[in-house]
């Protein structure tokens, strides 16, 4: 077995995929136990929504409810799975969904995470319209209130192409 290849139980992790093989056993060490589990948050963070896999109805586990006021109007809610990872003292979220026909990608990093509340943090929004008109905001300072189950976010800020992306997002992790 090569360094790309780890394997686990009945797993392989193959440059970043996880692949089950039926009937390999190999003993893993907690290293590369942790590195799997890493690898398959991430892979189940970056999938499409499934039936069943994510919440349902407003504000159900794993969803986003969006309203963007600018520089098009885009608002309701999307069941997809919502990635919400606390690592020491920061907290990162991240979602996309289909809301109305458009596109929505969000996420939110905050340091000095102790748990519930108020947080500055940095977020990151891109919506892409009905008529693939492209829009994005990066690394926006904004003030995120996080709950147990999710949190909500109010942003406006200047486009690279001049334009306001504006609105607010509610979340709830997967």
């Amino acid at each position: 077995m090569n360094s790309r290849n780890l394997v686990v139980g009945r797993s392989v992790l193959l440059l970043g995929l996880l692949l089950l093989v039926p009937g390999c056993r190999v003993a893993a060490s907690p290293a590369s136990s942790a590195r799997v589990a890493a690898a398959s948050t991430t892979v189940t963070g970056a999938t499409a929504a499934t039936p069943g896999s994510v919440g349902t109805g407003t504000g159900g586990a794993g969803s986003l409810t969006v309203n963007i006021t600018s520089p098009v109007a885009v608002a309701g809610h999307v069941d997809t799975p919502v990635s919400c990872e606390t690592a020491g003292r920061r907290y990162v979220e991240s979602a996309t969904g289909v809301v109305g026909g458009a596109t929505v990608a969000e996420g939110v990093r905050a340091a000095n995470y102790t748990g519930p509340g108020s947080y500055s943090a940095l977020v990151t929004v891109s919506l892409v319209g009905t008529d693939a008109a492209r829009y994005a905001v990066d690394a926006v300072p904004a003030t995120v209130e996080i709950t147990s189950a999710g949190g909500s976010v109010s942003f406006s800020a200047t486009t690279s192409g001049g334009r306001t992306l504006a609105g607010a997002i509610s979340w709830a992790c997967s």
